[in-house]
């Protein structure tokens, strides 16, 4: 099985995804970068064995119009997309819960990807730094930026986010001019500098091992 990646706002998608016809593929909107009904028409057309659907709690908070295309709630999306292809549908996008497993599932799709979840647990790979931050009330909210990579990501809303908000679309280029940037930043532990990326549900972000966070989105004894 593998898995390819792409920005959420290609029109269209037969040609980057032709070379992949002859491999079954889960396809994936770039981080930040919404779904799209053409992007799942183009996987299904290439082969594609599922697709993952990334949507938003509530419609994106971007700090430019020109940082992410457009995008629509999660339920609105899977909706959106169950309606032009037969795929098995994979839900991500602020699920934080059972409750939310449930909604999802409940609407269409088969099965669940979480991210920020698993953050803050000791498994991740994150930075000190950075667990510290999901939990650190200075920080209010997230939007979508390009401030740090060139490509829409989402993450918590700091210094650097809001000194760049019409950052351009040049990935890797602002991605390797930034790094040492985010690197001193990081080495003085300056989260004013770095890039906290982090869903919309980031605040119910806990330190449980990872095994714990599985049991309580399951239902399992955990949750319990």
């Amino acid at each position: 099985m593998r898995a390819a990646d792409f920005p959420g706002n290609l029109v269209d998608m037969a040609e980057p995804l032709s070379g992949l016809a002859r491999c079954p593929v889960v396809v994936a909107p770039m981080a930040g970068g919404p779904s799209t009904t053409g992007l799942v028409v183009a996987a299904s057309a290439a082969g594609a064995l599922a697709f993952l659907a990334a949507g938003y709690r509530t419609a994106a908070v971007l700090l430019s119009a020109s940082a992410s295309p457009p995008a629509v709630p999660l339920h609105e999306l899977l909706r959106d997309v169950a309606a032009v292809t037969g795929l098995p549908l994979i839900a991500a996008g602020a699920i934080m819960s059972r409750q939310d497993v449930r909604d999802v599932l409940a609407a269409g799709a088969v099965a669940v990807q979480c991210g920020t979840a698993f953050l803050r647990c000791p498994e991740s790979g994150a930075q000190p730094l950075h667990k510290a931050a999901l939990a650190d009330p200075a920080f209010t909210g997230t939007a979508v930026t390009r401030a740090f990579t060139g490509r829409p990501a989402r993450g918590l809303v700091n210094r650097f986010m809001l000194d760049h908000p019409d950052a351009p679309a040049a990935y890797p280029e602002v991605h390797f001019a930034t790094r040492p940037l985010r690197a001193a930043a990081a080495a003085a532990g300056d989260t004013g500098r770095i890039n906290l990326w982090a869903g919309e549900g980031y605040r119910a972000a806990t330190e449980r091992p990872a095994a714990e966070i599985v049991e309580l989105l399951s239902g399992g004894p955990a949750s319990g």
